[in-house]
């Protein structure tokens, strides 16, 4: 089996990190919260475009440096590999800002944390075309935008839920930790 697997908000904690640190840079501006619920810095917040560019530009890489790996996903990648291909498909390398020092510090990274993987897909904005080019079988990622497209266009996925997030359109097995993305693939027929 092929499993797709996002890195932000799945494997590493970027997403609380972008959370963290957006929400200092808001009270820092004065700007208003507009959606709690809603994921994506750009959108959460009523900030201008140089407000968010800057915010962006100064620190992405730096919480791609810094956000840890979340717990237990290292061993359940690792154990999910003896059996099946892992690819990681992102998003990571298609901005603005250090496109290029994206991909060198995930590539780092990753080697850094020995989370293992067959393949990875950089500068992935619509992540149906890698998933179909590589035979996915299942995508696991956090983001509802994501997961809906990936469905509407025939790709079983887990959503990596993180409590604060907004859910699709579709009915889509949820899991909140590794251990249960573990115990999903060792009951999946």
């Amino acid at each position: 089996m092929v499993i797709g697997v996002d890195l932000d908000g799945v494997v590493y904690q970027t997403e609380k990190m972008w959370r963290d640190y957006s929400e200092k840079y808001n009270k820092l501006i004065g700007g208003a919260l507009v959606d709690d619920s809603e994921p994506r810095v750009g959108a959460r917040y009523n900030w201008s475009k140089e407000q968010y560019d800057n915010f962006v530009q100064n620190l992405s890489i730096e919480i791609l440096e810094k956000a840890p790996v979340y717990p237990k996903a290292k061993e359940v990648i690792s154990k999910l590999r003896e059996n099946n291909n892992i690819i990681f498909i992102t998003r990571r390398g298609f901005g603005n800002f250090g496109a290029q020092e994206e991909i060198d510090s995930t590539l780092h990274r990753l080697k850094e944390d020995g989370v293992e993987y067959d393949k990875i897909v950089f500068r992935q904005d619509s992540k149906v075309k890698a998933c179909k080019e590589n035979d996915v079988d299942i995508m696991i990622d956090d983001y509802y935008k994501v997961i809906d497209e990936l469905m509407d266009n025939g790709i079983k996925c887990l959503c990596f839920r993180d409590k604060r997030n907004k859910m699709g359109k579709h009915n889509v097995l949820e899991v909140y930790s590794w251990d249960e993305v573990l115990e999903f693939f060792e009951n999946y027929k």
